[in-house]
């Protein structure tokens, strides 16, 4: 596991929550997704590393949406039991802050918040998978408001 600062945003508890209300409520939610579905718009990533015993396949990087003043930037991890989050920071200044933690249950899209990011500032991101047997990073991108 990765030894970073573990939180959910409300969102995540809104999109979490809603599975325990259809058990709750007794309405079937079986099934599932594992095939590999491009990213629209991400740069990079996702090849190699899927086997047992190796770092996840790089995360495919995607774009971002501001809505609200809220920056929202996607992304596609690929395995299971990957954890994943984005690195971002000031453009040339390297990547010194990151979002919050996603666990991607079987290859999945993902999204993260930064936080206290200022407009007219040009930032990159990219995408940061990790597993038990190490790490990797897609495709940097730009963003700014």
């Amino acid at each position: 596991m990765v030894d970073k600062d573990k939180h959910a945003s409300r969102r995540d508890v809104l999109k979490l929550t809603g599975v325990g209300i259809g058990a709750a409520t007794g309405i079937s939610m079986t099934g599932t997704v594992a095939a590999r579905v491009p990213c629209t718009g991400c740069d990079g990533g996702g090849g190699g590393g899927s086997g047992s015993g190796s770092p996840p396949p790089t995360p495919q990087t995607g774009p971002y949406t501001v809505d609200d003043g809220e920056v929202e930037l996607t992304g596609w991890a690929y395995g299971t039991d990957v954890e994943a989050w984005f690195e971002w920071g000031p453009e040339g200044d390297g990547f010194p802050y990151d979002t919050e933690l996603r666990v991607i249950g079987d290859n999945a899209s993902f999204t993260g918040h930064p936080v206290g990011e200022e407009s007219g500032i040009t930032y990159e991101y990219r995408a940061v998978a990790y597993n038990d047997y190490g790490r990797t990073e897609g495709a940097t991108r730009t963003f700014s408001f």
